[in-house]
């Protein structure tokens, strides 16, 4: 008997989706498993399905970018908040993560902030590769592509995260809101926020310069 997969796959370049999909069917039989895949370009498509699929039948895997660009309202702005959304709407749901970031700081947030069942970067990514991540997933395994296992297996230990309110700063900041007016933005005082900022220059290691310097090497490291 075949086993039902309810997917979804989030992307901002259809052709990827496109191409995950095509995949998936034609290295399954309709004997093996039936897909009922939906798909979603943006944060906003991402969490309306996700929503609304929690009402009936959660998804049994989410394949999510992470570099995806915020939602019309700014609750979600990037493919880091869906995950974490995802996570607290349906704990149950496997998620296969999908990034084109490199940079360590970046890769270790989201491994910690998600724990996901799957990461792959996508530099890394190949047909046979996404298939083996996917069917592990199925098995309830995980998998990691080879720049994460090696970014593990050095050993990196660190209890530095980026929360919601530290990404949000630099997101308003990156829009060109001004420092004094994040309090409308970010459930933080104007002393919280500029002692997070603080805190920031010092992870990112900005020695010199103002808030430029921040969102330019928070850019640099994927975290915009």
């Amino acid at each position: 008997m075949p086993k039902n997969i309810k997917l979804l796959m989030i992307d901002d370049h259809p052709l990827i989706l496109e191409g995950y999909k095509s995949k998936l069917l034609q290295s399954y039989t309709s004997d093996e498993i039936i897909f009922f895949i939906d798909m979603a370009n943006n944060c906003d498509e991402a969490y309306s399905k996700i929503k609304d699929a929690d009402k009936e039948h959660p998804y049994d895997v989410v394949i999510l970018d992470i570099g995806l660009p915020a939602s019309k309202d700014n609750r979600f702005l990037s493919g880091e908040d869906i995950g974490r959304k995802l996570r607290k709407i349906s704990p149950q749901t496997s998620l296969i993560v999908l990034t084109m970031f490199g940079e360590n700081l970046r890769l270790l947030n989201i491994l910690k902030n998600l724990n996901p069942e799957a990461f792959l970067i996508k530099s890394d990514i190949t047909p046979t590769e996404f298939l083996k991540a996917f069917e592990k997933v199925l098995e309830g395994k995980v998998h990691y592509s080879q720049s994460i296992i090696n970014l593990m297996r050095r050993q990196i230990t660190t209890d530095v995260i980026l929360n919601e309110n530290d990404r949000a700063i630099l997101y308003h900041l990156s829009e060109g809101v001004r420092t004094k007016d994040l309090i409308d933005k970010v459930p933080l005082s104007l002393a919280g926020i500029e002692k997070r900022k603080k805190v920031m220059k010092e992870i990112f290691e900005v020695e010199d310069g103002g808030d430029l310097a921040l969102i330019n090497k928070a850019k640099k490291m994927g975290f915009l």
